[in-house]
């Protein structure tokens, strides 16, 4: 059944794709290549959105993490694997071509190409994120899977990993302002470091969930009357989340790789611990062993 569903999506969103691009090369629209490119990816959204759940009905819910002779386990399954690099290479083209579109004009630099060009690469980088996105959500809804979220009621004993895992100086800062108890002994490190899970996949979530949900927003003052000052909020908070997602880039990439176990695992779905970090510590009842910080 998923399948069929996957199959269905995939033909329905290529129609209309053919029909989408169709209409526009006609010549007969009287736009310049900026309005019609607008256009072009308003109508384009509910398609790209069905692709994606399509997709993401074709990942399965698959058996218990597995593990190689030389002790590496899998973390990411090849599905998760491609989709990561799908939206890797849809922030590339959206990110720099969505800042250029608002400081170039704030800065007064005239691009040596038309500007409508970086409005359809960005469009195009857009479409991928929304396509991923949709892929993602909706192969953890059909999965159930749960491996990045912080279980019901654990909050606080992952918290205190966390502190574990933070730079001394900076741990214990966050330890007072966040009020651990640093009496209680985190739960043991699967897969994810404490890092990933309290930190790094809830930010990710909020920003690009923000940006998805604004740039919808946008789009849509093409399809129907959006208020100038919805519009307004939501144009100034796209802008906050493409910062707030150059920043979240430049922290992944601090930590994956200076961890470069994380950077193999993110390209084929196997992670091994090093051996040092892997190797036991001492232990206090108060203090448990510092766990391997990640990136996400």
């Amino acid at each position: 059944m998923r399948a069929i569903l996957a199959v269905v999506g995939i033909v329905v969103a290529a129609a209309a794709g053919y029909v989408i691009l169709g209409q526009t090369s006609s010549g007969l629209q009287p736009w310049d290549s900026e309005l019609s490119d607008n256009f072009v990816f308003a109508r384009s959204i509910p398609f790209v959105l069905a692709l994606g759940v399509a997709v993401g009905f074709l990942r399965r819910r698959g058996p218990a993490p597995e593990r190689r002779a030389d002790g590496a386990v899998r973390r990411f399954s090849p599905w998760t694997v491609a989709m990561h690099a799908v939206l890797t290479v849809g922030i590339l083209l959206a990110l720099p071509t969505g800042a250029w579109q608002y400081f170039g004009g704030i800065l007064d630099v005239v691009a040596p190409v038309p500007l409508f060009w970086f409005y359809r690469i960005h469009y195009v980088g857009a479409a991928i994120v929304l396509f991923s996105v949709a892929a993602f959500l909706t192969a953890w809804w059909s999965t159930g899977e749960s491996s990045l979220l912080v279980p019901r009621g654990a909050w606080r004993a992952h918290l205190r990993g966390l502190v574990d895992e933070l730079p001394p100086a900076f741990g214990k800062r966050v330890a007072r302002f966040l009020k651990v108890d640093m009496r209680l002994r985190p739960p043991a490190r699967g897969r994810f470091s404490f890092y990933e899970l309290v930190v790094s996949f809830p930010s990710w979530a909020f920003v690009l969930g923000l940006i998805t949900l604004t740039g919808l927003v946008k789009a849509m003052r093409y399809a129907a009357p959006v208020p100038g000052p919805v519009l307004y909020v939501a144009s100034t908070l796209h802008v906050a989340a493409m910062v707030l997602i150059g920043a979240k880039v430049l922290d992944h990439l601090r930590y994956t790789l200076a961890r470069w176990p994380l950077m193999v695992a993110m390209a084929t779905g196997w992670w091994k611990e090093p051996a040092a970090a892997a190797a036991p510590r001492p232990t206090s009842p108060s203090a448990p062993s510092p766990a391997p910080a990640g990136g996400d």
